[in-house]
């Protein structure tokens, strides 16, 4: 592919333009950017297999597709909180600068997230935070932990057995388009404002599925979406204000950066030849399987023993962590609780290091945890997460997935899983997180994957 902008890069230029492998043009025009970060620190562009939405903003910041430094996508949620205090509330944050300046050039970067997460600000409003799966499960919950009088859930698409979501919608775009809420009927009961968080929007239309059916049911006067790349044109934007008319509630919108774009062409069908380095792999590496119940006194918010049910049919009967909020919703007051977990397990799986360069690996709705845990195992250690997101791959400068391996997934070996950007030999040691005890026979179409990367050592991780 090649990526060209219209004219040589600046922070204070507005408008780009993005050719994606001969296929796709995306031309943007930025009306917000609060804080001049550059678009090339936020995302690159790629092209997605879906015929419904062809292209693709890969961020560069959230540790989904391209690996990064865990404080990077936990410093990335800081700041879009910093932005709604400043937006919903008109308070401007001391931090902001050091923030700014730890995300971008990684300046004390982690001092300044132990400050931030310590000063946490006291909303006027008991909120509740909402990531949607997968991809932003990680972001609202580093969102939600920059403020006290709230509390955090994400979306899923998880099929329990015991109860029936509070909440289901649309996610019309994607790949796999059906996702519910399993939020308690006592975080929805009161008034308080609602925070939806997305990575990143194009036309708004999930968050309005979602807006439509919470207040069907659980009506309030304030919803707020924040994300950290808004692209909704004036006719998107317009059916914001509808809605807000027609059900006289308040919708505003909080991102880090906003325009509109335009997209010119057709989705990329083909699949663009892509070859793995091909070099002598080396001895097959070590496999080694690391279950942390043995640690499970470091906890002390209890596991959700729900069951579940994938798409064979097969029931998994393992409990899920409490401490994602997936089910049970989290409380600032239990935020403290989460900290010394993933610290101490960080240290844990510290030992376990072979000493050179590590990637975490989160599984797909499962980021959070693994991110945190990551950040507290030491230097020269990267983060991202697998994903359903299929996108093609092409090796060529400026393009965003230049490599990638697709697997079945272990949860549900119907579903087709995805980890990209593992360069030949680029880490010593990767870590595998799940969030749930998985069988052998599962995990063997992932992990063999994961021996083509060269990597010397690969750990499964078991959170339960």
């Amino acid at each position: 592919m090649t990526t060209t902008h219209t004219s040589t890069y600046s922070q204070n230029q507005k408008h780009f333009t993005f050719n994606i492998l001969e296929s796709l043009k995306v031309e943007v025009q930025v009306t917000e950017n609060p804080y001049n970060i550059p678009l090339d620190f936020l995302f690159e562009m790629a092209a997605r297999k879906n015929k419904k939405r062809g292209f693709l903003f890969v961020s560069r910041i959230l540790g989904k597709h391209i690996p990064v430094k865990p404080v990077t996508s936990i410093l990335s949620g800081a700041l879009l909180g910093i932005r709604f205090m400043e937006k919903i509330y008109g308070l401007s944050s001391d931090s902001k600068n050091q923030v700014i300046r730890a995300l971008l050039h990684g300046e004390n970067a982690d001092a300044v997230y132990r400050t931030m997460s310590k000063a946490a600000f006291n909303l006027p409003e008991e909120t509740l935070f909402i990531g949607f799966a997968e991809t932003a499960t990680a972001l609202g919950h580093s969102m939600f932990d920059m403020f006290n009088n709230a509390h955090y859930i994400h979306t899923t698409r998880e099929k329990i057995n015991e109860i029936k979501p509070i909440v289901n919608f649309e996610e019309e775009h994607s790949h796999a388009t059906d996702q519910a809420c399993f939020v308690s009927r006592e975080l929805l009961e009161g008034d308080g404002p609602i925070v939806l968080v997305d990575d990143e929007i194009t036309t708004g239309k999930t968050a309005l599925n979602i807006i439509e059916s919470l207040h069907s049911q659980y009506p309030r006067r304030q919803y707020i979406i924040a994300s950290l790349l808004d692209w909704r044109s004036e006719q998107d934007i317009q059916r914001y204000t509808d809605l807000e008319k027609r059900l006289g509630i308040s919708i505003q919108s909080v991102a880090l950066c906003a325009g509109e774009i335009e997209v010119d062409g057709d989705p990329v069908e083909k699949e663009k030849e892509w070859n793995y380095e091909s070099r002598k792999l080396p001895a097959i590496p070590s496999v080694h399987r690391i279950d942390l119940h043995p640690y499970s006194h470091f906890k002390s918010i209890p596991d959700i023993p729900f069951t579940s049910v994938n798409s064979s049919g097969q029931l998994n009967e393992t409990p899920y962590s409490g401490m994602t909020g997936r089910f049970s919703g989290l409380s600032a007051e239990q935020r403290s609780e989460v900290d010394r977990y993933t610290q101490e397990i960080g240290q844990v799986l510290a030992e376990t290091r072979s000493g050179g360069r590590a990637l975490c690996l989160g599984t797909g709705e499962f980021m959070y945890l693994p991110m945190k845990i990551a950040a507290a195992m030491g230097e020269n250690l990267f983060y991202q997460s697998t994903t359903r997101s299929p996108i093609h791959r092409v090796n060529q400068l400026g393009y965003a997935v230049r490599s990638g391996f697709s697997f079945h997934c272990p949860e549900d070996q119907t579903i087709t899983n995805y980890f990209y950007n593992i360069e030949y030999k680029q880490y010593d040691d990767i870590y595998i997180f799940f969030e749930r005890t998985i069988i052998e026979e599962s995990l063997q179409p992932l992990v063999e994957q994961l021996k083509k990367t060269g990597a010397a050592n690969l750990f499964t991780v078991f959170l339960n």
